[in-house]
């Protein structure tokens, strides 16, 4: 018996040379071919993790019975194109839809004649039960949450909310070893599920719109991937969970893969989403992964600190005294974390905005903030008609938004987009561009440290709040147009205005720094860097304003300029007026601390240097970014000369 021929499809960007495996599709697969009736009548040909060229693989294909294009941002827009050329060369195959960027209803249907089916939601069950359908052992009609034509127009099917989470995997299925065994060349990174579902609904984000009950995978299954992953020296392990840590088994996961690192060098990093109402179980989670130097920070999110914002976006935040007690805490064990905001929400303004940053430095957040721009997603309650129009809503498309992706060297590459909120009813384009302007300041200045250390200086000595002292930062480089930082802002406020006006994204790319794409923070920091001696003789005239005295000014700025890393430096030894040092550990701790007068020797040794830019870049800044890696903390010695 010949049996019918299927295709998986979920291609990806590669990321430098790291991949990710193609989770969601290998899991459907696994699931639809456990399926004793489709594994007799049908075979799964291949899974597309990459951006091929979509003419060889339709060349490629062997009478494509079916074909399950799992699709998001990152990759709809190739979907797109390749599902009508397989259309096109095979007129009767079923074309399938699903993934977080197929919306609801049947609009798609109506907009693109090659799709045939979509699916909305989970899509283990759906495909099985199409399949089975279209082999003549079920009705369409009968399997929720799908749309298909009947009768020229498009037909949805009710909703159904799954309760089962019992699914085979991909991995321990053998879904995936043909591709890492095709593909030496390249790091994969394992993505892994421990409970599927959301407890909460954020207007912006589309897990929100599938808001349901939390499901948990077998703990077994989820261990056995582990060692799945461990023996094939995969490195990076990201958690899919929707809200790590919510549950008391969480803790025991970790425990788990420590013990493999301990025992097999694998994974090297972890990365999850953590609940959004941060416990000690989280802590302790942050701690372990930390102490076996796996963690990539812990996020304390709050996405916004705006009443209002946050009201119309359906999100509680903890209250901003829990969230200082979170700070002393993961401060005082020297846990990294970083606090993630959304910029473009409705009801936000650049008041409320700047307030809000200003809140998290006040509260002791010096690790990292991360600032993204609001992005509209037609699968979350922010997509529908009605939530536009409500908060006057206007959007940008722009060039994918995905920071830290491989320059494509084909020049027929199929672009994918964005869209980006850039107006609401309380933020029109120019203060969306000047609250942007801001935020960039704030991360590259203060979060990536290279005015952070006068900045909390003068808060403590001169009472200047941190984002009063940003806000006259921003004026000073927007008068200095010629100066290094001047030049850079310039071009990232052009950049903003080409946003808004649909001709310009949010990344920048620069060959000296690698063949990937720069959020523009990192960009700016970068850029700076390369001219940092330059930078801080500029910059001194707007420090000196502040009027700290001549011998704290002078020993700020010789720390300042040599506390922060650049490439082909191993050692630095300079002195110092004050205690600068053990004054800045103190308070990144949450400790109360002053500046004291003491003649100190600073001895800087780096056994880890970047002897190029590219490598500064990746390693640095986009991989220790989280971590404060761009500054010396563990190689500073200090020789006590006594009191000044």
């Amino acid at each position: 018996m010949n049996r019918k021929n299927i295709y998986m499809i979920q291609p990806n960007y590669l990321y430098g040379n790291s991949a990710h495996l193609p989770y969601a599709a290998g899991a459907v697969a696994a699931y639809v071919f456990s399926d004793p009736v489709i594994r007799e009548n049908c075979e799964l040909k291949k899974i597309q993790f990459l951006r091929e060229d979509p003419d060889t693989c339709v060349a490629q294909a062997e009478e494509p019975f079916l074909i399950g294009f799992s699709s998001y941002v990152w990759n709809f827009e190739y979907n797109k194109i390749l599902a009508e050329k397989f259309k096109r060369a095979y007129p009767g195959c079923i074309i399938v839809f699903g993934g977080h960027h197929v919306a609801p209803g049947g609009e798609l249907l109506d907009r693109f004649a090659y799709m045939d089916i979509l699916v909305h939601g989970e899509g283990e069950e759906p495909l099985r039960q199409i399949l089975l359908a279209l082999l003549g052992k079920g009705n369409l009609h009968e399997i929720p949450n799908i749309s298909f034509r009947e009768g020229g127009k498009a037909f949805n099917t009710p909703y159904k909310e799954y309760s089962s989470c019992d699914y085979p995997s991909p991995y321990l299925e053998g879904y995936f070893d043909d591709i890492v065994s095709g593909h030496p060349e390249l790091s994969f990174e394992l993505m892994f599920e421990t409970n599927r579902g959301c407890a909460y609904s954020c207007s912006y984000c589309d897990w929100g719109s599938l808001r349901a009950k939390i499901r948990r995978f077998p703990l077994q299954r989820v261990y056995d991937e582990f060692e799945w992953a461990c023996k094939r020296k995969i490195e990076f392990f990201g958690c899919a969970d929707a809200n790590f840590g919510i549950l008391a088994r969480d803790e025991e996961i970790i425990d788990r893969l420590i013990e493999l690192k301990n025992t097999t060098g694998y994974p090297k990093k972890f990365q999850t989403s953590y609940a959004k109402n941060n416990s000690q179980r989280i802590y302790n989670i942050g701690k372990k992964l930390h102490d076996s130097d796996m963690n990539k920070g812990v996020t304390l999110a709050f996405q916004t600190l705006c009443p209002e914002a946050s009201a119309n976006v359906g999100r509680t935040n903890v209250s901003l005294q829990h969230y200082k007690k979170l700070m002393r805490l993961y401060n005082a064990a020297n846990i990294p974390t970083y606090t993630e905001l959304i910029l473009g929400l409705p009801g936000e303004t650049y008041r409320s905005y700047a307030d809000g940053l200003n809140m998290l430095m006040e509260a002791g957040q010096h690790h990292a903030i991360y600032v993204h721009n609001c992005e509209w997603l037609p699968c979350s309650a922010m997509g529908s008609r009605a939530y536009i129009e409500r908060f006057g809503i206007g959007i940008s498309k722009i060039p994918l938004n995905q920071p830290h992706m491989a320059l494509s060297k084909d020049s027929g590459e199929i672009p994918e987009y964005s869209q980006i909120v850039t107006k609401t009813a309380s933020m029109d384009h120019d203060m969306w561009i000047e609250t942007n302007m801001l935020s960039y300041t704030v991360q590259c200045f203060h979060h990536m440290n290279l005015l952070q250390f006068f900045a909390i200086a003068l808060h403590d000595e001169k009472k200047v709040a941190y984002i009063d002292f940003y806000e006259r930062l921003l004026a000073y480089i927007d008068h200095h147009a010629a100066s290094v930082c001047g030049r850079v802002f310039a071009d990232i406020r052009r950049r903003l205005r080409e946003v808004v006006e649909g001709r310009g994204g949010l990344l920048c790319y620069d060959s000296e720094f690698g063949e990937i794409s720069w959020p523009f923070e990192e960009y700016a920091f970068l850029k700076i860097v390369r001219e940092i001696d330059t930078f801080y003789d500029e910059i001194a005239d707007f420090l000196r304003a502040f009027g700290l005295p001549d011998d704290l000014f002078d020993s700020l700025l010789l720390y300042q300029r040599n506390i922060i890393k650049r490439p082909n430096r191993k050692t630095a030894e300079f002195d110092l007026a004050y205690n600068l040092h053990d004054y800045f550990a103190a308070k990144f701790k949450g400790e109360s601390a002053a500046p004291v007068r003491q003649r100190i020797t600073l001895k800087i040794a780096d056994s880890d240097i970047m002897t190029d830019w590219a490598s500064y870049a990746r390693y640095v800044v986009w991989y220790g970014r989280k971590e404060s890696k761009n500054i010396f903390s563990g190689f500073v010695t200090a020789k006590d000369g006594g009191n000044a």
